[in-house]
């Protein structure tokens, strides 16, 4: 019981903190990018590279690591998940934003692209051999989780895409690109892996 208590402590912590950045942080700090030039914004709590600034910026990092980190230890799964997971991510998290996410690299994204590519379509088939011989509520339950799968592979397309104009010559002095369908395509997304799981709970439960 107290290992399930600790656990909860660090998914609502972890939530909390991912969620206060997003919305109270970022629309506060939205407000300052709308109106003030860099200038005057250096001179804010908001300025870039301030300890408020790098917290928001890893705030969903931090908050899902910990999220995470309590359901590994409430489901209380072999050790490696809720310690090494959390020191990984983390490092890869860091290593990404303050390494190698300056720079563009066209080979590094054909090559994620491809993997991406390839890891969709053996989901697909995992998928394929184990629902087939489910009953017909776990089928439908799978299906929403495919149709997540699906929205998230099409915003990976996109987002490879919406990236790629930014650095190629052709698209020199075009119009920044606003990736709405994106977004929609991650939350649709996250939302029918939700559904998919949530069935898939209430069908074990009953």
């Amino acid at each position: 019981m107290k290992r399930q208590r600790i656990a909860l402590v660090l998914f609502w912590v972890g939530l909390l903190i991912a969620v206060g950045f997003a919305s109270v942080g970022t629309w506060s700090l939205m407000r300052n990018l709308r109106n003030l030039t860099g200038e005057e914004n250096s001179a804010t709590i908001w300025a870039e590279g301030s300890p408020l600034f790098i917290l928001w910026a890893l705030s969903v990092a931090l908050g899902s690591i910990l999220a995470a980190t309590g359901a590994f230890l409430y489901v209380e799964t072999k050790p490696a998940f809720p310690w090494l997971t959390p020191i990984g991510v983390l490092v890869a998290v860091i290593a990404m934003v303050m390494v190698w996410s300056r720079v563009y690299n066209s080979t590094l994204f054909g090559i994620g692209g491809a993997a991406i590519l390839i890891i969709f379509f053996a989901v697909t088939w995992v998928w394929m051999r184990r629902y087939a011989a489910l009953g017909i509520q776990e089928k439908i339950a799978g299906s929403f989780k495919l149709v997540g799968y699906l929205f998230w592979i099409n915003a990976s397309w996109f987002l490879c895409g919406e990236t790629a104009k930014l650095h190629l010559r052709a698209f020199e002095g075009s119009p920044p690109p606003s990736p709405i369908e994106i977004m929609v395509f991650l939350v649709l997304g996250w939302a029918f892996v939700l559904v998919g799981d949530y069935r898939e709970m209430r069908l074990k439960r009953s």
